[in-house]
């Protein structure tokens, strides 16, 4: 009998440790399926949506109550799928032929992070914008994608806006000062 309660107590906390072992892994494995399905979301978002312009793709991708953060809107912020939507389809028919390329791409916790390559080519007219010039853009982006439940909720970007401009035909020129 006493024999058998010294294996007991040898063996108990060997199960155990075994147990726990088997458990870790198997959530690491659970997290590194969550983080390459989440970059999974946002690839395709970035091809579908963006360089091949399939709205369709963004209303099974983005959450109804998405959100943008973007500087090169006056708002500074997008709200709600439509209008994203809306703003995805004015930057493609300002630049039709407009590419992303991810160069970059990090996932962590419920964040997807990419630096990309942008290119386009400015031959598309948009309302309140310089007309149409032909030039040939390229700019590096970064822009940062929370997803929850299998959908993008937020996008925050941040983009090489000088360099956009420029290829607008739009030139940074000095405040007037006051009292010349």
């Amino acid at each position: 009998m006493r024999k058998i309660g010294q294996i007991l107590r040898f063996l108990i906390p060997v199960i155990a440790l075994a147990a726990l072992v088997v458990f870790m892994t198997g959530a690491g494995r659970r997290e590194r399926a969550t983080l390459e399905k989440n970059k999974a979301i946002v690839m395709r978002y970035a091809d579908e949506v963006w360089n091949k312009g399939n709205m369709a793709v963004a209303d099974e991708l983005e959450a109804t109550n998405f959100i943008r953060y973007i500087d090169t809107v006056p708002e500074g912020v997008i709200r709600g799928r439509e209008a994203d939507k809306k703003f995805c389809m004015g930057v493609r028919t300002a630049w039709p032929d407009y590419h992303w390329v991810p160069v970059d791409v990090f996932a962590q916790g419920d964040k997807v992070a990419i630096r990309g390559a942008e290119s386009a080519t400015f031959t598309g007219q948009l309302e309140g914008w310089p007309a149409p010039n032909g030039k040939k853009i390229a700019y590096e982006s970064v822009l940062i994608f929370r997803i929850a439940g299998g959908k993008i909720v937020e996008i925050r970007g941040f983009y090489q806006d000088l360099v956009m401009m420029y290829g607008m035909g739009l030139k940074l020129v000095p405040a007037e000062q006051p009292g010349k």
